[in-house]
Formats: structure tokens, sequence, C-alpha cells
């Protein structure tokens, strides 16, 4: 297991876009395991910018594109109090995932932020506020999120918000 360690600028790395850093393998879980038709990636540009990026479709009862990717080693978030990142969009609300298990059909504790549209908005989302969900729906007996052991990491765009969508992040910290 992966403690998490300062780096040159005092930052607890989770996800880096950063080309010197660790980039993580982002696949592509979209709406088409029901019927729908949605579609969205995540690539890193040469600043060191993520984009998130796509449609929603709700043709065949879609609504809903995301990305995952597995930790290379599970991280030990104890000492923290939730992920911090930059983030600027399109004015739609988006959702961080996290598991404590690389399966992809396990439990995801989503955490959903709306960035601003101008500026990079500095978005903190406290581990506490994360929600236990199955395949889109609330779990309400589900026991807290395991800081001790996260798995993986996900980017959600959903809740039928159709049309095309972006979103761009720098690095995400634990603080």
């Amino acid at each position: 297991m992966k403690d998490m360690h300062s780096n040159s600028r005092g930052n607890h790395t989770l996800v880096t876009f950063d080309t010197k850093g660790q980039r993580l393998q982002w696949d592509s879980l979209g709406d088409q395991v029901m019927g729908g038709q949605s579609d969205g990636e995540l690539i890193h540009s040469d600043e060191g910018v993520g984009l998130f990026h796509g449609i929603v479709r709700l043709d065949n009862g879609g609504g809903f594109a995301s990305v995952k990717a597995d930790l290379p080693e599970p991280v030990d978030a104890t000492d923290f109090t939730g992920i911090e990142l930059l983030a600027k969009a399109d004015g739609k609300t988006y959702k961080i995932g996290l598991r404590n298990s690389t399966n992809r059909r396990s439990i995801v504790y989503q955490h959903a932020f709306t960035p601003d549209t101008e500026d990079w908005s500095r978005i903190r989302l406290p581990f506490s506020e994360f929600i236990p969900t199955w395949r889109g729906k609330t779990l309400s007996d589900e026991a807290a999120l395991n800081l001790s052991y996260l798995a993986s990491v996900s980017l959600f765009v959903s809740g039928r918000q159709a049309g095309e969508f972006q979103l761009k992040m720098q690095d995400w910290v634990l603080y």
C-alpha cells in the first residue's frame, strides 16, 4: 500500500496530469452497458491539464459517460480530509468517484461538483461527503468509504445532462 508523501510543492498528489508524473490509464465506461450511445474520454495535455470530454446522448435509455482508472497501488488516505483540484468546465455538474476495489462493478463513492465556466475553480471534496452508489443509485445502508485502501478513481457526467461536455482539470491532491 502506498503512503502519500509530499512532492516539492508540499502537495500530496493522488492523480497527476503532468507529463513528468505517473499518469493513470483511463478507461471509458459509458452508458453502452445499458444500450445508450454516450461516449467520453480523458486525455492529457502537454500543459499538465486533464481533459474529460465527449457527448451524452439520451437515446436508448442512455444519459451518462464516465472514465475509470486503477491506482498503481492502493493509497492510504486516512491522514487527509479530502481531494482538492483546480477545474474549469461548461456549466455541467461532474462527479469524482472513489472505490476500495479495482472491480468496476463494486460500490463507488461519489461527490458532485460544478466548476466555473470562465475561471479556474478551486474544488474541495471532503471524504465525509462522498456518497456510496451502485449503478447510479444511492445506497443508504452502506458503510463509509474506507480511506485506508483507495484502489481506483472515476469521473462521471450523469443526470441526463445531454450534449457535448468538457471538463478541464489540474492535479488531484489530498488535503
